[in-house]
Order: structure tokens, then sequence, then C-alpha cells
């Protein structure tokens, strides 16, 4: 593959991310780009070098893991260890998937921006794909949504393999998993990765896209009150489903647009009761939430702002369940 020049590496907006503890970094370009980014892995005979001339015997149930030399760091590195029956899934392989899914539905591989999150050493990836400008969608207020194939990999058996749809709002860098589209596919290390599951993944969310765009119009013209109602979705539906601060933060932006920190004693408080000072205006809000369109970004924006990679993702997938709830009030 060869370079073009659609890219820039971002590194201050991922100084604070980690994905299980490790610190990440985050590359944007097109996927041969991508490619060139994404380090080599390999699986060895897991056991020791005695420094003392002593011996040492081969693990019979486990392998290593070992990153090779990658960039300016021309080592290799252990990674972890495996079971003799785990299916090592390296990184480019979903790149390759991915790419051949696109071509099976007439994307061109070029087209596409693509964002490549890396730990440290490599040994996860969270790969987003945004299909081309014909695939947006304004659902209303001006601000375009993108359709995204999301896939998430580990060469260290650290997490499952996961491919899955949804939609990104530009003006507030929020990922939204929201009704239809979100088909999620999970699969263990323990058989190989299947071409065919990554084009299912993304044909249905091509083929639901429509139905999708008509909900997300809906919750546009979908009144959401602040009131007795909303208070009850905040202080049991967000609270059980993200906690306490969460909760108020929720509140206070859709009260007023601005996100908030907790500044006042817990004690005899609730989520929407509790003294709080704003720290920044959401991007995307004009004012509080009016509708259930606005409350959906205010969650999205929440989940967003979670600095684990892992984490995001977790919350991201309540947010359908919270929004289902908040719809059954009015």
């Amino acid at each position: 593959m060869t370079q073009r020049s659609l890219f820039r590496t971002i590194g201050n907006h991922d100084r604070r991310r980690r994905w299980l503890g490790s610190p990440v970094s985050t590359t944007v370009g097109n996927l041969p780009y991508i490619y060139q980014s994404v380090p080599d892995f390999e699986r060895r005979a897991f056991g020791l070098t005695d420094s003392n001339g002593g011996k040492t015997r081969i693990h019979e149930r486990l392998d290593l893991i070992v990153r090779k030399p990658f960039g300016d760091d021309q080592h290799f590195v252990p990674l972890g260890a495996v079971s003799k029956n785990y299916v090592l899934i390296p990184h480019k392989d979903v790149l390759d998937i991915a790419c051949e899914a696109l071509q099976g539905v007439e994307v061109d591989p070029w087209e596409v921006q693509v964002e490549l999150t890396l730990t440290e050493y490599g040994e996860r990836m969270h790969l987003r794909i945004y299909l081309p400008p014909k695939y947006y969608f304004d659902p209303g207020d001006g601000n375009l949504m993108a359709m995204r194939l999301e896939c998430l990999n580990s060469v260290d058996g650290s997490t499952k393999f996961q491919a899955f749809m949804g939609w990104y709002r530009f003006v507030c860098s929020n990922g939204l998993i929201v009704g239809v589209t979100h088909m999620d596919l999970r699969r263990r290390h323990t058989w190989g990765l299947n071409l065919l599951d990554v084009i299912e993944v993304l044909n249905y969310g091509l083929e639901t896209a429509g139905k999708e765009r008509e909900n997300l119009s809906k919750w546009q013209k979908r009144p959401i009150k602040i009131d007795e109602r909303f208070i009850s979705w905040i202080e049991k539906d967000v609270f059980k489903s993200w906690g306490f601060k969460a909760a108020a933060r929720a509140y206070h932006i859709s009260i007023a647009g601005y996100d908030v920190e907790v500044a006042g004693a817990y004690k005899n408080q609730t989520p929407t009761t509790i003294a709080v000072r704003q720290t920044q205006k959401v991007p995307g809000m004009n004012g509080g939430a009016t509708n259930a369109f606005s409350v959906s970004q205010v969650l999205a924006w929440l989940a967003k702002e979670r600095n684990d990679v892992q984490e995001q993702y977790e919350w991201r997938q309540r947010i359908p369940y919270m929004m289902t709830n908040l719809l059954r009030r009015y």
C-alpha cells in the first residue's frame, strides 16, 4: 500500500486517555496510511532465559505474544501469555477484512477517513471507519452525523474482537450507538476472524440506515420537558447506569447546555439537588435539551468524556437502554 497526504496525528487529544490502564495514541488518515501505522506481532514458545545457567523448560499450555520492532522502537516487546488454543488475530488482518468489506458494498477505501487508536505497545486497537459523505445525515439541527464502522481488537486476549455500526456527530465528537443500527459482533479468540461476519455488520447498518435516520428525526420532534418525569429518569435510570456524578452532569447539561462538576456535600442530596459548578459549554447544545435527540447527545457527550476507551464503549452501549426508558415516560 502507498501513502497519501490525507492524514494527521493526534497527540494532545489522547494524553489523558487510557485503555485498561495503558496510555493510547490516535492516528487519523486513509486506510492505506493507517495500515502502515499498525505494528506486527508473533507468537512464541513461552519460556525463560536463566542468567545463572540453570535449566528452564517451555510451558506446555501457554504461548507468548510478542510485538515486533516498530517505528522508533526497534525491540521485540512481550505482551502477554495466551493458551495454546488461542487464535491470534493481528490488527492488520482486521484492517484487511474491513477494507474488503467496504469494497463489498462499493465503498472505495481511499474515500474513507479512518481513526486508529492503539495502546502504548499496540496490544489493543480501536478502529473507526467513517463512511463517505453520501451517508451523512442532518437530524434537523444543521449538525451533520456520519455512519461509521468500528472494530475493537486485541492480540493478547485482553479484549474480544468486536465490530459494530453507529452514528458520529461532528460538532461535538460524540459517538452514538442507537436503535436498529447497533448490531454488535463479538468474537472470542478461539477461532479465526471471518470476512462474512464483518460484511454482515456493515450491510446491516447500511440496510437499516434509512429507518435509523427516521428515528433520529422523530427524536428531534419529540419534546422533552425538564419536569418530574425527567427528574425521575435522571435519579433512577441514569443514576443506576452511570452513577451519581454522571447523573448530576446529565441533569445540568440538559437544563443549560453546560457541563458541571459536583461542588456540594453528598449527604441528603440527589443528582438533581446537589450543588454544582459549571465547567464548560457542551458543543452542539444551544441552551438546554428540548427534545429526545438533544438528550441523547447529552448522554453521548458524557460517554465520550470517559478517559478509558473500554469505559467509553461500555457507556455508549447503555444509551439505547436509557433512551428507551426516557421515551416511555413521555
